[in-house]
């Protein structure tokens, strides 16, 4: 009786998709069935943890034992030929294991006949070695994310004409895939960077206080201010060119899981730390040597100056203030 019933809903579940499309759950590997493929195989609901391709490989092999065991009636000896070649093909895509991936959609589940790495659908594999990789691509240009009964093509209904499936048997083979968001991983600072930039931000706090309380007084010597400006400017370059960029996670790969993206938030941080004490360092040794100059200047002067006598005369005197 329960198979009875399960027989009579997926029959109206092919009938509507006929008809028009079926609104996707979030959560579900197919438009008609849901996770019934995966129930099926492991006797629960799939998590949010579960391997994706796990999913999928789950359903086309509950889609191809359905199909079998559901032979479509007023087939010629032709067509029922076709059909089982296709269905061959079927198990052959699914043992092997490479399916696509939703790289778009980020948190949906998504059906896609050919991703960016070329990697073909159930439907896509078997239009390509029915009917030659090129009306796969077709069908791709116009309908890649598009479910089956979306697809309007004049490419993919020729196909399926002559293929001993009908559409909604297509439908029912069409997985959908969850978003492949990589995960980012923080890296730690490198232990020579980190305690390097600890030392040398040290001594380039003392150059700054040093020549900070060495304002205005030019008996003291300029040692520090030109030590400042050497040792801050070289901390700037470092921080400079200690800037990382963060690495993205995916791209081509294999697999389900995409390879974790890096963050560099932390050496950043660090390069910046750099960047600022550096800067500090030399603003401080600057005015130091700019206060030098000035105080030079107070401690100089130029004037005229008359000698007195019967013959007179004027001249330049430089008094310099020690």
């Amino acid at each position: 009786m329960k198979k009875l019933y399960a027989f009579l809903l997926f029959s109206l579940g092919l009938n509507a998709c006929q008809q028009q499309p079926a609104p996707l759950a979030s959560d579900q590997v197919n438009v008609l069935v849901g996770n019934a493929g995966y129930v099926a195989a492991y006797g629960h609901e799939p998590t949010a943890a579960t391997n994706d391709d796990v999913r999928v490989q789950a359903h086309l092999a509950y889609a191809e034992r359905w199909l079998r065991q559901h032979p479509a009636a007023g087939l010629g000896p032709a067509l029922a030929q076709r059909r089982t070649q296709v269905l061959d093909l079927l198990h052959r895509y699914w043992v092997a294991g490479v399916f696509p991936r939703n790289y778009d959609y980020p948190g949906e589940r998504r059906a896609c006949f050919i991703d960016r790495a070329g990697r073909l659908c159930a439907v896509g594999y078997l239009v390509a070695e029915t009917a030659g990789r090129p009306v796969a691509e077709r069908i791709n240009k116009v309908h890649q994310y598009d479910l089956i009964a979306d697809m309007s093509t004049p490419a993919l209904a020729e196909w399926v004409r002559t293929s001993g499936l009908t559409k909604a048997e297509c439908a029912l083979i069409q997985p959908t895939y969850g978003s492949s968001t990589p995960t980012v991983t923080s890296e730690p600072v490198p232990t020579s960077y980190a305690v390097g930039s600890a030392v040398w931000s040290g001594v380039n706090v003392m150059l700054g206080a040093a020549n900070a309380s060495r304002f205005n007084r030019p008996e003291a010597g300029r040692g520090a201010a030109y030590a400042g400006v050497l040792s801050g400017t070289a901390q700037i370059v470092l921080g400079a060119l200690r800037m990382p960029a963060d690495e993205p996670g995916g791209g081509l790969y294999i697999g389900w899981n995409p390879p974790a993206g890096k963050s560099y938030a932390q050496e950043r941080t660090v390069s910046t730390l750099n960047i600022g004490v550096g800067a500090a360092t030399v603003a401080l040794s600057a005015w130091n040597l700019l206060s030098h100059h000035k105080a030079g200047l107070k401690h100089t002067a130029v004037g005229v100056v008359s000698f007195p006598g019967r013959a007179g005369g004027a001249g330049l005197a430089l008094t310099r203030r020690f």
